[in-house]
Parts: structure tokens; C-alpha cells; sequence
């Protein structure tokens, strides 16, 4: 079983809402509404790791949300849900990067750059 929290459950109930939705063409709300819910994700304490992929868990509850439009459009549900789990993980990988590590730090303002 594996171990989750109110906030990523909720989230990835409606992650598998929108993908529904958008499998139906019942809306587009997916697009506007994928990047917070994908940042809720990780600031709650979703990571993938060897047991835990978000292409498969959005997939599993999607199939399960509205199975027969889901099993039938199993290739579009594949693409929905590989560009969900791609945009995860570069959010993933932006938010673990510290300032430090593109440039050095800069002054605030002109004061504190120079003795005036």
C-alpha cells in the first residue's frame, strides 16, 4: 500500500477528474488547472520513485473515474498522462535547484552594491 496524504490524494483526484473530462471533451480545464495541482503534488510530498509514478497513478484512477471512455481511448489517456508525469518532473527538478546553484547571488538594490 503505498502512503499518501489528504492534500495528494485530492489532487490526484482531480488530476484523474480533468483527464476525464478532457477524454470526454467535456472541457478544457485540464490545461488551465494542470501546473498548481502538479506544484500541490510536490509541495505536499508526492515524489516518484520506483514504486510510485504519476503517469500510473493518474492512469489507475482515470480507468477506474470513466473506465469504458478511458479503455477506449487508451492512446490519448497514454499521451494526457506522459505529459502530466514529463511536467512533474521538470517542476521537480526546477524546485530542488537552490539560487545558488545558476548564478551568484546580487545585490538587492543600489545601496547595498555600493558604500552610498
Amino acid at each position: 500500500m503505498r502512503e499518501t496524504n489528504p492534500q495528494i490524494e485530492s489532487a490526484l483526484d482531480e488530476l484523474s477528474e480533468l483527464v476525464c473530462q478532457s477524454l470526454m471533451e467535456q472541457g478544457d480545464q485540464l490545461t488551465g488547472r494542470r501546473d498548481g495541482l502538479l506544484r500541490t503534488l510536490l509541495m505536499s510530498g508526492y515524489t516518484t520513485t520506483h514504486d510510485r509514478n504519476l503517469m500510473t497513478d493518474v492512469e489507475t484512477r482515470v480507468k477506474h473515474k470513466c473506465g469504458e471512455c478511458a479503455m477506449h481511448r487508451g492512446g490519448a489517456l497514454s499521451s494526457i498522462t506522459s505529459d502530466l508525469s514529463k511536467k512533474f518532473n521538470v517542476l521537480a527538478k526546477w524546485e530542488a535547484h537552490s539560487p545558488s546553484d545558476e548564478s551568484p547571488s546580487k545585490p538587492a538594490n543600489i545601496s547595498s552594491a555600493t558604500d552610498a
